[in-house]
């Protein structure tokens, strides 16, 4: 069976969970499946004999970094002429068709809402494909208004003509056969618009090597020594999401000049960032992470914190308790599969309490018990949320729909 993995998101966003997925979709069923990928070079997934690689172009390049992004009035203009017209795509329609008409999906998995676009292109142009939407950007549960930055790509972006935000989501999931809920919140709220809907958990498959060489070089790099502990944040630096700019403001009420926050990603927010940090030489913000194993920024750091305002499931927590760092999460990015999974628990706080994100992680910092027994949960964490249980459920569900 011919299975096209699409991932336009990757457009402005080469660095995060949605691009890994799609990555690990591409390569991991294979063995399965005969798969293809179409969209953007990320982190993970470069020009290979079954990929469809998109042209970036330096106007994406510079509005991935930019706060452009982030303006209303930008976000409807460009939703508008660009993404709903699958203008700035980096291919011609006439080669897109072409390199499509190669490969002749039978299933195609979409990862991110202006995928719809491509796919309703491909319908009117005779294509026949069963589809499914895998819901990383939490539309099922974090949009806003019609004219909201999140609701704009949906409501003006997809070409869904619609009255209102819920009709907009329901035509949105009932276009696809089958939506993928990534927690049992986003499965709740997608079933009052659609019956199309399951869940699964997101996994990893990672082999902590230790290359003391190389994490020697990580730590030269980020000027670290012994006596430092590292708090990570690693993800896309996107505030509205992700919500770094409470983490640097707990961590710059913190007293320790052997204290360090390390921040590793990219994103609209960057600057933003950077001038929050201010003069703190403590605050390391990276985000030259290409050709660089994230693995061994886990195996610089003490403890991971992601403090997001919403996430669907974060391959980033998994990631940090298979390189069994203590876990610190909001409780947003805390999601109920995580608690009720039988793992132990998770210290969480509120998204917006930056006191209490400082007063926690001081506890962390001060307190050898407490980390043993965070360390103990993330253990547990990483044998549970697997790469391998999670492809065995997208198989089963690929091989249903195509049933």
């Amino acid at each position: 069976m011919r299975v096209l993995i699409v991932d336009l998101g990757s457009r402005l966003n080469r660095f995060g969970g949605q691009a890994r997925v799609a990555a690990e979709m591409y390569r991991k069923l294979r063995p399965r499946f005969e798969t293809y990928y179409l969209g953007y070079e990320t982190e993970f997934l470069g020009e290979e004999k079954r990929t469809i690689m998109l042209g970036r172009g330096m106007f994406n390049l510079s509005l991935r970094r930019n706060k452009l992004s982030e303006m209303r009035i930008f976000r409807i203009a460009y939703n508008m002429l660009v993404v709903r017209r699958l203008g700035g795509l980096g291919m011609s329609k006439k080669e897109l068709l072409r390199r499509v008409g190669e490969v002749r999906p039978e299933v195609v998995i979409a990862n991110s809402i202006q995928d719809i676009v491509l796919l309703q292109y491909l319908k009117r142009h005779n294509f026949r494909f069963k589809s499914i939407y895998v819901d990383h950007g939490s539309l099922s549960t974090s949009i806003g208004g019609y004219f909201s930055r999140e609701g704009i790509p949906l409501t003006i972006g997809s070409g869904i003509n619609a009255h209102s935000v819920d009709s907009a989501l329901r035509k949105f999931f009932n276009f696809f056969d089958v939506n993928v809920a990534l927690n049992s919140n986003q499965l709740s709220s997608m079933k009052k618009f659609t019956n199309k809907a399951v869940c699964i958990l997101n996994g990893v498959d990672i082999k902590v090597r230790r290359d003391m060489g190389r994490i020697n070089a990580f730590k030269k790099k980020y000027g670290l020594d012994k006596g430092n502990f590292v708090i990570l944040y690693l993800g896309r630096l996107f505030d509205r999401q992700k919500n770094v700019s409470t983490l640097i403001r707990a961590f710059k009420g913190m007293q320790g000049d052997s204290l360090r926050l390390l921040i590793v990603g990219e994103g609209p927010s960057l600057e933003e960032y950077r001038e929050l940090a201010g003069a703190d030489k403590r605050i390391i913000i990276d985000t030259k992470t290409k050709g660089d194993p994230v693995t061994f920024v886990y195996q610089v750091s003490d403890l991971f914190v992601l403090p997001s305002h919403w996430e669907g499931f974060s391959l980033t927590v998994i990631e940090g308790a298979v390189h069994h760092l203590p876990l610190l999460l909001s409780d947003q990015a805390c999601v109920p599969d995580l608690r009720k999974s039988g793992v132990g628990k998770i210290s969480s706080f509120d998204a917006d309490d930056a006191d209490g994100l400082r007063k926690l992680m001081l506890r962390y910092h001060n307190d050898k018990g407490m980390r043993k027994r965070a360390i103990a949960v993330s253990q547990r964490i990483a044998k549970k949320f697997t790469l391998r249980r999670m492809l065995e459920q997208y198989s089963k569900l690929i091989n249903s729909i195509s049933d």
